[in-house]
């Protein structure tokens, strides 16, 4: 039970500052707090536990609830963390006993709390499977899955099933890695993944790999990087975007928000002769996107720091990516703090900054194709803004593309959805491709500064 302790130190200081990114205070707990001869599999533990935690956050308070005959807004919040610890530990997870559950959980207590830790958690243990069942006549589904009203509603209007459409937002992601044709074969980053004993799926129309994570492949994955630059993290409806502007684009292309810029990164390998110029609003993710460049060898990348509603740059750009700020509601596999987070207040803030942004990029660039991309499936965040762009633009059909790569969409009346795919593991997404109806008319840019070489 070594991962109880850690577990709680991370929740502890998420629930402190929960709009701060658990991802970040995960791996930053990871990397910098645990010994150098801390196993894989004991990180995989943590993760899986705080994760688990997060995902069935309104779960366990109804348990809680359940077990103490009141609710759990009134207990200490530092003890309702390790009640949550401990119910998720018994009831959703397998891999450690329920007496040692208990007594690790009790010990990690305060002296103050550990009486009543200790009755909760052993009633838990006690009626398990009375529990479990329980939790079948469940009808709410903002409760069985934790996840806001708001995304319930935009999913139930996206996804033929809704509650598969949930538990697909409830699993832990894949690993998609992308091989880094610069350098490597495919098959001979296969052989890489198969002597490091992971397990992968293949994905050679995208010339990736989608892997497992269980037996801490993370950390595997992120050693072999360190060792070569064998690939690179892409999920395939990122990968979509890519190569849907590899197809249209003629000559230069502005990716507008482009950090962490695998988007450039994938686009430059699939078409080497393209000019890419990948704008930024965070200096420090353009730095890393340099780092990035450098590190695999991409020349034809530059990068700038600009706002995207007053961009730095003028000229004739022939294809324009805008992956626009948003919730990121399409990535709550990987990201399930934000499934309580997102609200209407923080759709409506990002809804109009992809107004103002979309608005700027067709004013100051009339010739260029522009794709449209969110890793978002609210609608106040996708259709809409496209309902209010300027007349006198037209949506391409992508259903050939989409097709022809595998994913399941659904068509919408300016773009299209990603759904829930089992094969191609993908976040949910929407895009859409627009063009003036006489088409684009590209000519080198006249005017790309100021800019910052990535080499």
């Amino acid at each position: 039970m070594d991962i109880l302790r850690p577990s709680f130190t991370i929740l502890k200081r998420y629930y402190r500052a929960p709009e701060h990114n658990l991802k970040y205070i995960l791996s930053h707990f990871l990397d910098n707090e645990t010994g150098a001869d801390t196993t894989r599999h004991l990180h995989q533990g943590i993760t899986r536990t705080v994760y688990g935690v997060i995902r069935r956050e309104s779960m366990l308070d109804h348990i809680i609830e359940q077990l103490i005959e009141r609710k759990p807004g009134k207990i200490e919040r530092e003890v309702l963390i390790l009640l949550r610890i401990g119910v998720f530990l018994l009831i959703f997870s397998d891999s450690y006993p329920g007496y040692a559950v208990v007594n690790e959980t009790v010990r990690a207590a305060k002296n103050k709390a550990k009486g009543f830790v200790n009755a909760v958690l052993r009633r838990c243990a006690k009626d398990k499977e009375t529990i479990k069942k329980s939790l079948e006549t469940i009808e709410y589904p903002h409760i069985t899955h934790s996840i806001s009203r708001l995304l319930v509603d935009n999913l139930k209007a996206l996804s033929p099933d809704l509650n598969a459409g949930l538990e697909y937002l409830d699993r832990e992601p894949l690993f998609h890695v992308r091989v880094n044709k610069n350098a490597f074969g495919y098959d001979e980053v296969k052989q890489v993944l198969t002597r490091n004993e992971l397990v992968f799926h293949p994905l050679e129309r995208f010339n990736s790999f989608a892997v497992e994570g269980a037996g801490g492949a993370g950390v595997v994955l992120r050693e072999l990087l360190k060792e070569k630059k064998y690939f690179y993290f892409q999920n395939t409806a990122s990968q979509l975007v890519s190569t849907i502007a590899a197809q249209f684009a003629k000559k230069t292309v502005l990716d507008c928000c482009a950090a962490p810029g695998t988007k450039s990164v994938t686009l430059s390998m699939l078409r080497p002769g393209l000019t890419v110029i990948a704008n930024d609003i965070d200096w420090k993710r353009i730095s890393q996107l340099n780092e990035f460049c450098e590190g695999y060898g991409l020349e034809s990348i530059h990068s700038m720091v600009s706002d995207g509603r007053r961009l730095g740059v003028k000229g004739d750009f022939d294809f324009i990516i805008l992956d626009a700020p948003c919730t990121s509601s399409g990535t709550l596999r990987k990201n399930p703090d934000l499934k309580l987070k997102i609200d209407m207040p923080l759709v409506r803030k990002n809804a109009a900054i992809q107004n103002e942004i979309l608005q700027n990029i067709i004013n100051d660039f009339p010739g260029a194709y522009i794709l449209y991309s969110v890793c978002s499936f609210i609608k106040e965040e996708t259709e809409d803004v496209l309902a209010s762009r300027s007349p006198g633009l037209e949506t391409v059909d992508l259903s050939p593309i989409l097709d022809k790569y595998g994913f399941k969409y659904k068509k919408a009346v300016f773009g299209f959805y990603l759904l829930p795919d089992q094969d191609m593991n993908n976040d949910l997404f929407y895009i859409s491709l627009l063009k003036r109806p006489e088409g684009p008319n590209p000519h080198v840019p006249r005017t790309l500064s100021p800019l910052t070489p990535c080499s």
